[in-house]
Parts: C-alpha cells; structure tokens; sequence
C-alpha cells in the first residue's frame, strides 16, 4: 500500500503525512515543489511534484499508488477532473477526500461538485466534511493575534464548531487503516462544542496571559482593513466567505463522528491553544 498525499503544504496535508510516518506506512507527499520541500523538511518525508494546473505530473504523482488522501487545490486552472479520470483510469483503491461541513447545501464550493464528481466515477471514497479549522487561529487569523492582540474577522456573534486538523487527520488515518468500514461513506468532523469567537479570544487571554479580544467588524470594516494592508483581495473575499455561515449561525453543529471513528474524544479547543500558544506570542 502506497498512499499520496495531496495538500501537504497546508493546514490538514502535512498533519495526515505526520500521521503516516508515525504509523511506519507507505506514501509520498505531492508539493508543487520538491526542491523547496526538500530545503524545508529535509529526508523526514518522501515528494513528488503534482500541479493541479499541469496534466504532465499526474502520471508520476500517481506511479504505485493505491490510495489518495486528497484536497482541492488553490490556484487557476485546476485540471481536478481530469485528475480524477487519471484516477479511476488506474483503478485507485480508496480516495479520502477532505470536503466541507454542510456541503451538501452549498452548491457555490468546489466541494459540491467534487464530491457528485468522485461518486459519478465510482471511485472507492470517503468524505472527511470538516467543520472550521482550529488552525485558522495561527494561519490566517494569527498575525493579527500578534501583533495587535486581537480576532479581527467578520462572524459575528455565531458559533462555530471549531476541529483540530490532527483529529481530521486522524479520521483520515482509520479510513486507510480500515478501508472496508469507511468505503463510500461520509464522516462529518467536529470539535466537541461549539463557541463564538468571544469565548475563543477569552479563553486565549486566559492561556496566554496576554490579553486577547475579539473585534466584531462589518464585512465592509474588515475588507478595507484587509485591502489596506496589501492584502489579495480575492483572498480577503474567501476569507469573508468562510465565515458567513457562522454569522449567520450555520456553522454551531456538532457531530459525534469523530468519536464514533476513534473511540477517543475531539481536541478541545482549549489544547489546541495550550499546544499551539507560541505562535501568538510575541518574541
């Protein structure tokens, strides 16, 4: 069994790829650039150039391997079917696909279409629909946290579900492990409750001793800011996206699939931010 790993380089990618050298498996990790991932990590992992955009690197990315765990890509010009088609061509066994939470209502995701697309395939599947990343507090949301001590983001006063992408990568891992118990089934992964992010900067000031305070702006306040910053603005409109269902109190759901899969509770979000507290911290 080898396993290729898409989207190492991002939040879930490279916690799935930790998963599997922990467990002594087989796979590679696919990254647009080897050489740079190479200067980064080292011999820790094994890479594979795979570009979404370019059909001249499925055919490596895809030489001896059985499984995928598998993430849309950003970028343009995505040939994602096309790679699917390659995909079933070489009768991939199981493909874990890393959708979205809810997905099923949102037809303007890429993950709606992909998910009728893998189906319409007949690929062997299992959907991982997440609920909002924990890590988005150290990703995108983490340089504002540090330097002025403060959750700027347009969500308003909904709850979300907030999941650590290590119990995502996790669930990943048992449906690899486990294919014939996890084959053409969805998994919908949550944390363990959901809170607004007044209770998350609240809990934040307590664990990092610093005081850490939420700022509810209109998506107007926050796209200026954004803009002004020099930030993309098509990036700034995704991140507006993300967080409009949990202004408009969509995104509070919790599931218990997690625990069903593993046996084992989710990451409270208070760990999370135990584990994670340097990235916030000024040096």
């Amino acid at each position: 069994m080898t396993i290729l790993v898409t989207g190492f380089n991002g939040k879930v990618g490279i916690e799935v790829a930790k998963k599997l050298l922990e467990k002594n498996l087989s796979f590679k990790s696919a990254v647009r650039n080897v050489e740079k991932a190479k200067r980064i990590y080292g011999n820790d992992f094994s890479f594979v150039e795979l570009d979404f955009s370019k059909r001249a690197t499925f055919e490596e990315a895809l030489e001896g391997v059985d499984k995928i765990f598998l993430m849309y890509p950003p970028g343009d010009k995505i040939e994602f079917y096309q790679f699917l088609k390659m995909v079933k061509g070489k009768r991939i066994k199981h493909v874990v696909y890393l959708s979205v939470k809810d997905v099923q209502f949102l037809p303007f995701v890429h993950h709606f279409k992909n998910d009728k697309l893998i189906k319409k395939l007949n690929i062997p599947y299992t959907f991982i629909r997440a609920g909002y990343f924990m890590q988005n507090l150290h990703d995108f949301l983490g340089e504002e946290i540090k330097e002025n001590r403060r959750i700027f983001v347009p969500a308003g006063k909904g709850k979300t579900s907030f999941v650590d992408t290590r119990d995502l990568a996790e669930a990943a891992l048992q449906a690899f492990e486990n294919p014939a118990d996890h084959s053409n089934k969805s998994h919908v992964i949550t944390g363990e409750k959901a809170v607004d992010f007044y209770e998350v900067a609240d809990l934040m000031t307590s664990i990092l001793g610093v005081r850490i305070e939420y700022i509810n702006p209109t998506v107007k306040e926050f796209k200026s800011y954004m803009l002004q910053k020099g930030e993309n603005e098509d990036f700034v409109n995704v991140v507006i996206g993300i967080h409009f269902p949990t202004k408009l109190g969509l995104a509070k759901g919790v599931t218990y699939d997690f625990e069903k899969i593993t046996k084992s509770k989710p990451t409270p979000i208070e760990r999370y931010i135990e584990d994670y507290k340097e990235r916030w911290l000024r040096e």
